[in-house]
């Protein structure tokens, strides 16, 4: 038996190729079924990820993904990797869950991907059976890194931080206030972009005030969805690249709120091999 394993969001696609004798780990662009249409898939997969396999051919492929939705969605990516792999088990599913079976494997638990973007749910072991709509990054995704860089940018245009912060923050990111509202407002991607202001808040930390924003962002996130599921009898589980590198103030925040924390980590992959080569 060869697995393929895939956890996919719309910049990066993370593949494992699973025998009994090795793991082999790919790498290509992400492969999102809402936003790209079949041609651009195609040429991922043939361009991207088919040389990489040394003509390894899977038995059975696990893809979970950014913008598999379910029905339709879900049917034309199986479709298409079945005409890649047209003797392979193919398993189309969504991150979430991908995410879910990570972080808790077969075991009930509350599971959160928080990177550019946000969303939990509960778990039951083998699927998802609740879900707080995360809202996106103008209603919700709370604990994103879109919203980081959201409350970030609000409380530093309004002088809130202080000088110097705004000038070392105009003249690292090489921008302005012109250039930053014609970035967010009138280009596309803006949730990519504020995430992508992530790095500099981080290095920020020591800086009450921006550790203070950072807080009640992860407050926001634990109130507005995690203390709606059964968080009294589950941890919290979390994957992303804002829940690693800010998980000892998620730890923090979680403490205070009574949520115990579990597992965090970086990327899903790991634990998704885990979990298909450990079936009960």
């Amino acid at each position: 038996m060869i697995l393929l394993i895939a956890d996919s969001g719309s910049t990066t696609t993370d593949w494992a190729v699973v025998s009994n004798t090795a793991t082999l780990h790919i790498k290509t662009p992400g492969i999102n079924p809402i936003h790209q249409d079949d041609t651009t898939i195609e040429c991922t997969i043939t361009q991207a990820l088919c040389p990489q396999m040394d003509d390894i051919s899977p038995t059975h492929i696990y893809f979970y993904g950014a913008g598999c939705v379910g029905g339709e969605t879900n049917m034309r990516l199986n479709d298409i990797l079945h005409r890649h792999f047209p003797n392979a088990h193919i398993e189309v599913e969504s991150d979430l869950l991908g995410a879910a079976r990570s972080l808790c494997g077969h075991n009930q638990g509350i599971a959160a991907i928080l990177g550019t973007g946000a969303n939990s749910c509960f778990y039951d072991g083998s699927d998802i059976v609740a879900n707080i709509p995360p809202l996106g990054y103008i209603l919700g995704d709370e604990g994103s890194g879109a919203s980081l860089g959201k409350a970030f940018l609000r409380a530093l245009l309004r002088n809130e931080l202080g000088k110097e912060l705004l000038d070392e923050f105009y003249t690292t990111v090489d921008t302005d206030y012109r250039k930053l509202i014609t970035r967010i407002y009138r280009e596309p991607a803006a949730n990519r972009f504020l995430a992508s202001l992530s790095p500099f808040i981080a290095s920020h930390l020591d800086n009450e005030a921006v550790r203070s924003i950072v807080a009640d962002t992860f407050a926001s996130f634990i109130d507005n969805h995690i203390k709606r599921y059964d968080y009294n009898n589950s941890p919290l589980h979390l994957t992303g690249s804002v829940a690693y590198y800010y998980r000892h103030i998620i730890a923090e925040v979680a403490l205070h709120r009574g949520i115990e924390i579990g597992t965090i980590t970086r990327s899903p992959i790991k634990g998704l091999i885990t979990y298909h080569t450990n079936k009960p």
